[in-house]
C-alpha cells in the first residue's frame, strides 16, 4: 500500500516538477516586456497567418498574458508538489503541541472533509468553465494570447491531480494510523 501511494504521489507531482522550469521563460518574458516598454515598442513580432495561442504576432500584451499563463500553471501544478512534500499552507500553529496520532486524525479529517470535496467542486465547475471558453473561442480582447481555454483547462487538470494526491495522502494517513509499528506521518520524509 505504501509503495502504491508513493508511486501515485510521484506520478502526480511530475507535472509540477516539469513546469517549475517555466520560471526561466517567465523571467525572460518579464525582461522582454520591460525592455519593449522602455523602447516604446508594442508589436515585437508580427506574421500573416494566425498561430494557435499567439494569434498574428507577439506584442507587449502577448507577453503580459504569457506571464500570467505561466504563473498560473506553476501555481496550480506546483500546489500538488507542495502538498506531497508537506510545504503547503497548513494550520501547524494549532496542531504543534498535539501528539502525532491527533495530528494524523486532523490531517485525515481536513483531507476528507475539506480538500477532497473542494477538489471535486473545482474540477466539476472548472471543466465547464474551460469547455465554455473553448466553445466560444475565447481569447484576449486587447491583443494578448488567444485560446484562453488552454489556461482555463489547467484549473480542473491541476485540481484533479491535487485530488489524486489527496486520496494518496488519505491512504498513507490511514496506513500510519492503523499501523502501530510505523511512527512517521504521510507528509514526512519525502525526497
Amino acid at each position: 500500500m505504501k509503495r502504491l501511494s508513493d508511486a501515485v504521489l510521484d506520478a502526480v507531482v511530475l507535472p509540477g516538477k516539469v513546469v517549475g522550469w517555466l520560471v526561466l521563460p517567465l523571467i525572460a518574458s518579464v525582461l522582454l516586456t520591460v525592455f519593449a516598454a522602455k523602447m516604446g515598442w508594442n508589436a515585437i513580432w508580427r506574421w500573416e497567418d494566425a498561430l494557435p495561442v499567439l494569434g498574428n504576432g507577439i506584442t507587449v500584451n502577448t507577453l503580459a498574458d504569457l506571464q500570467w499563463y505561466i504563473f498560473a500553471i506553476i501555481a496550480v501544478l506546483g500546489g500538488v508538489y507542495a502538498l506531497r512534500d508537506g510545504q503547503h499552507v497548513s494550520v501547524d500553529v494549532f496542531v504543534a503541541g498535539l501528539p502525532q496520532r491527533a495530528r494524523l486524525c486532523l490531517t485525515l479529517f481536513g483531507d476528507i472533509v475539506f480538500l477532497l470535496p473542494f477538489c471535486v467542486i473545482i474540477v466539476w465547475y472548472g471543466w465547464k468553465f474551460a469547455a465554455t471558453s473553448f466553445a466560444s473561442g475565447e481569447g484576449s480582447t486587447y491583443g494578448g494570447l488567444m485560446d484562453r481555454w488552454l489556461i482555463k483547462a489547467m484549473i480542473p487538470a491541476g485540481f484533479a491531480l491535487l485530488g489524486i494526491a489527496a486520496l494518496a495522502r488519505v491512504a498513507q494517513t490511514l496506513r500510519v494510523l492503523f499501523s502501530p509499528a510505523s511512527n512517521q506521518g504521510p507528509a514526512e520524509n519525502h525526497d
